[in-house]
């Protein structure tokens, strides 16, 4: 059966720091941060159908949508049913027809960027302001950055590249999450099985934090820090000089003037901490402190039935308790007050 192509073309002025929102199920897309005021996003139509006139019946049926304001250009797919464009093929009734798109838009790069999908892959490159990705599948590479991103996925791999300072905040279920960037000055990571892997200078300025369930942290850092690691099944790493201090169960580790903080809380994951490979050289050493005593043994607590753990768990999922509650929780512990 013949494949027709068809092109769709929407540009709007949203000026230079205006907002750009793309909302498309299925569909690849490519972001790409360019100078000037102006948004535009091209369609690309590859259109399965037995006739021509199948084929420009459908495209009619599946252009996407486009609402243009002042400063504003919002582009979403046509919604039948609950799987979109694909739905829309199914209920012609024109002949065998199936439709499959490609995106490519681009926009100033400091205009706040938003995007929603289900398992498309997205690349961005090169923004600089306001940034929000979610998705469910599809995976995410984002380069170049700086500014504020924030992504949400279930089963996403999340690679991010900044080249400036960048706030970022990430939720995954399952997918792993690397980031690199010169400066993080604010970071908030949550996954449940996800893997993290995070490298450059952590900001004094802000209290940053990673929780996991059961997926490991991996840091490269430069600069002084400060890290806490809460979980009693979580095993520590530290190749740079520090200062130990703390419990069991909530540890610290100082590294030069221990300026900037960071919290990873787990139920099983573990962390480890090198210097920085891509970026500058860690804070002068700070000696050691002289060994702390030995912690006496932990009285055993009764186990956890099945019943009570997928209770843990599913209050975990739905945001009623966080990973260091579930964690204590799971180890035996009473619910907090």
């Amino acid at each position: 059966m013949p494949t027709f192509v068809r092109r769709q073309e929407i540009e709007h002025p949203i000026g230079p720091t205006g907002r750009l929102a793309l909302n498309a199920t299925s569909s690849d897309v490519v972001f790409e941060a360019v100078d000037g005021a102006t948004a535009r996003v091209a369609v690309e139509f590859e259109l399965i159908a037995s006739t021509e006139a199948d084929a420009d019946a459908l495209f009619e049926r599946v252009r996407f949508h486009a609402r243009q304001g002042d400063g504003v250009l919002d582009v979403s797919e046509p919604k039948r049913g609950d799987t979109g464009i694909g739905s829309i093929a199914r209920m012609l009734g024109i002949g065998n027809v199936k439709a499959e798109t490609s995106i490519h838009v681009s926009a100033p790069r400091r205009a706040d960027v938003r995007y929603e999908g289900v398992s498309g892959d997205v690349t961005a490159e090169g923004f600089r302001g306001q940034q929000e990705y979610r998705t469910v599948s599809g995976d995410l590479w984002l380069e170049g950055l700086g500014g504020s991103v924030q992504v949400r996925g279930v089963s996403s791999d999340i690679s991010i590249r900044a080249d400036e300072p960048v706030a970022l905040e990430a939720n995954t279920v399952s997918g792993d999450i690397s980031a690199f960037a010169p400066r993080f000055d604010d970071l908030r990571v949550v996954t449940v099985s996800g893997d993290v892997e995070l490298e450059g200078e952590l900001a004094a300025a802000s209290d940053h934090r990673v929780e996991t369930v059961s997926g490991d942290l991996s840091l490269g850092v430069s600069g002084g820090f400060t890290l806490e690691v809460r979980g009693l099944s979580t095993e520590a790493s530290i190749s740079i000089p520090h200062r130990a201090e703390g419990s069991r169960d909530r540890r610290r580790y100082v590294v030069g003037d221990g300026s900037a903080s960071m919290l990873f809380s787990s139920m099983s994951g573990d962390v480890t901490a090198r210097p920085s490979r891509r970026y500058a050289e860690p804070a002068a050493p700070t000696p050691p402190a002289p060994p702390a005593a030995p912690m006496p043994p932990t009285p055993p607590r009764p186990p956890v039935g099945d019943d009570e753990q997928l209770e843990i768990l599913r209050a975990l999922e739905a945001g009623e308790i966080d990973v260091e509650e579930a964690s204590r929780r799971l180890a035996g512990g009473p619910p907090n007050a």
